[in-house]
């Protein structure tokens, strides 16, 4: 008999306006959790490779970018994660996050062996994989089986 364990869908409404700077204190997110940037043009959501350069509005050392206005990152490691709009002065106002996931690594039937970053999920691509996939439960929650 397979345990089944729950992930979370948290969700940040992104804008230059917002206060981030203590998000992670009050969403715990655990590894296998998903959290989805909402946001319209000219935002963009970036994954900042380091502390440094999240403190530092280092917008150059983005791993990754995305403009979509629904940017969804399931999480299969724990650790801190930093994102930002790299849109003209929006980092240096405040539109960034570091969002702390705790937990144990997992490995997650949907993404290929060996991935250890935060793996991008876009928008309604992301939900029909989930749904392909089975793993999209009650309210949202992700389901896998272990």
């Amino acid at each position: 008999m397979s345990a089944l364990a729950a992930a979370f869908d948290y969700t940040i409404q992104w804008s230059v306006g917002g206060n981030y700077s203590d998000w992670s204190a009050t969403h715990p997110v655990s590894v296998g959790d998903t959290v989805v940037f909402k946001y319209a043009p000219p935002h963009t959501v970036a994954q900042l490779s380091s502390e440094a350069a999240y403190k530092a509005c280092n917008l150059g050392s983005k791993v990754f970018l995305d403009s979509s206005g629904g940017t969804g990152f399931t999480f299969d490691e724990p650790g801190t994660w930093y994102f930002s709009c790299v849109t003209g002065s929006h980092c240096a106002r405040g539109q960034k996050v570091a969002i702390t996931v705790t937990g144990s690594s997992v490995r997650s039937p949907a993404k290929p062996e060996g991935n250890s970053a935060a793996a991008p999920v876009a928008g309604a691509a992301g939900v029909a994989v989930k749904l392909a996939l089975g793993l999209l439960g009650v309210g949202g929650a992700l389901l896998a089986a272990f």
